[in-house]
């Protein structure tokens, strides 16, 4: 039994059966369409299409995020369905990175396998949907596994092509959200130099800075002439920083208990390790998995201040806090038994219950959930792109009428669809306008330039049919400034519920005039 609790392969085969339930989960469930979904489909749409980013459709970031998506959508379809499958290989993907980087840095096997499950957990679990918040953290991931393969008993071709790997990644995950990717640029960086100054030599730093800029100019060269400049969020007009030191402040000391526990334990278990800074320096996998330790748990609080809407793709933290404290505990001294582990696993099954609650627990509420004021019901559709995707009753069947209307038998007909009912596009037959933002959220997705061009649009009578989303708590979500000139210009036929849990939000369906 010792021979599988420090055996690679057979641990393997047991990662792998923990893994496997959460990652096929969402393939087996129907579930509700999610607030902000739309943004994953339209930019895998518009790539499916052959839209090219930044000449046919602005966006605030790279397009990294939706380079699987559209590949999906390329191989079953653009639908709904598509991106949670794409889903499940980018968590696949997630998954053996961190495998790898933790046994790159020699974490104790057995150790490995249990930190795999807190990481399914409370990350894997948590996305079902692909989005940019999560898919920059694989791209890091992927970049540090290359990273912490760079060893000085490899050839120096296998290094060098595990650094420009690194590079490679590094530049995605830049090219999908700016604020990990950055971190992800100057962690790595930072990992590799300090390999070369211990082996004194130069190659692996540059060798990794040509990669990411040769990856940056493949990807950026060709459109930089389109609005690059612009549209890319670097924190330049029309654009604002989402981030200052005060923020930052803010949330590690009033926001981040859990994640200041976890670096006092990681400083402790440093103290008790080494005995001077300098042994710790010396030691290459020690220091170079609590660099990674620290540097991602302060990410994760980083990407709250320039995240409007926080949500579960920061709890990485956890995983990345127990590997480093794992990294550092004299295993030469503790012993470790099948009861012993299976003691530990049942107990981060126990702590880290909160996701797994939320599918199981409804079997022992149902009578509270019986006496709990009726709310509105979610039905599935018939609609291929949202297959096994359930929506408010109200909004299907919105959607249904919106099908009926005879405008959508007129030829190149021109559609502003600013709501977060995307895959419309394909319902409809009609293609995403281009020369327009990708999404309509104000100062994020779109500026005030933009706003000023679909008002006078509208004026005009340039679109055919518009569809504008009202959100009350989110007034600029979608420009009120584009509603009040379709309300002077167009005329409103129809108007449904959003699908969003929070019933505050409404669909208009508007006409141009001389077509009703």
């Amino acid at each position: 039994m010792k021979n599988l609790l420090e055996n690679p392969r057979k641990l393997l085969i047991v990662d792998l059966l923990l893994v496997v339930p959460f990652l096929i989960l969402p393939l087996l469930i129907t579930l509700p369409y999610r607030v902000n979904i739309f943004l994953s489909w339209e930019g895998a749409y518009r790539l499916y299409l052959g839209q090219i980013p930044f000449r046919d459709f602005g966006l605030p970031m790279g397009y990294g995020y939706w380079l699987l998506p559209a590949v999906f959508f390329k191989w079953f379809g653009p639908t709904m369905l598509s991106l949670v499958k794409a889903q499940v290989l980018i968590n696949l993907v997630s998954f053996a990175s961190l495998r790898g980087i933790l046994y790159n840095l020699k974490v104790k096997p057995v150790a490995i396998t249990l930190i795999l499950l807190v990481f399914s957990l409370t990350y894997i679990l948590y996305n079902f949907w692909p989005w940019y918040n999560h898919s920059v953290v694989v791209f890091e991931l992927v970049a540090l596994y290359f990273v912490t393969t760079y060893s000085a008993d490899k050839t120096r071709l296998k290094n060098n092509v595990n650094i420009s790997l690194a590079g490679v990644f590094t530049f995605l995950s830049f090219f999908t959200k700016q604020d990990v990717g950055a971190i992800c640029f100057v962690l790595c960086l930072f990992l590799i130099a300090y390999y070369a100054i211990t082996e004194r030599k130069i190659e692996p730093v540059i060798t990794y800075l040509i990669s990411f800029v040769v990856v940056g100019a493949m990807f950026i060269i060709p459109v930089f002439n389109y609005g690059f400049s612009y549209w890319f969020n670097l924190g330049q007009a029309p654009h604002s920083s989402r981030i200052s030191s005060g923020l930052l402040l803010q949330i590690f000391f009033s926001h981040a208990l859990v994640e200041k526990i976890y670096l006092l334990l990681l400083f402790v278990a440093l103290l008790v390790r080494f005995s001077s800074w300098r042994s710790f320096l010396q030691d290459r996998l020690a220091f170079s998995g609590s660099i990674i330790t620290v540097a991602l748990i302060l990410q994760s609080l980083v990407t709250r201040a320039t995240s409007p809407l926080p949500t579960d793709h920061m709890n990485y933290y956890h995983t990345f806090a127990l590997a480093g404290i794992a990294l550092l505990l004299p295993w030469e001294r503790l012993k470790v038994s099948l009861p012993t582990a299976f003691g530990a696993l049942v107990l981060i099954v126990l702590i880290f219950s909160e996701g797994y609650w939320k599918y199981i627990g409804g079997f022992f509420t149902k009578a509270e959930i019986a006496a709990a004021p009726a709310e509105t019901p979610w039905v599935t559709t018939t609609l291929p792109t949202l297959k096994r995707i359930s929506m408010p009753a109200g909004t299907a069947e919105g959607i249904e009428r919106l099908r009926k209307l005879p405008i959508l038998q007129k030829s190149n007909l021109k559609v502003l669809n600013m709501t977060e009912l995307t895959s419309l596009a394909y319902e409809l037959n009609y293609t995403p306008l281009p020369d327009q933002p990708l999404w309509y959220h104000l100062h994020i997705g779109m500026f005030e330039k933009e706003v000023d061009e679909f008002v006078r649009k509208i004026d005009s009578e340039y679109y055919d049919l518009v569809l504008f989303e009202s959100v009350p708590s989110l007034t600029e979500f979608y420009p009120y400034a584009v509603r009040n000139k379709l309300l002077e210009k167009y005329t409103r036929v129809d108007s449904f519920a959003a699908p969003r849990k929070i019933e505050d939000s409404t669909i208009e369906v508007f006409i141009r005039a001389n077509l009703h």
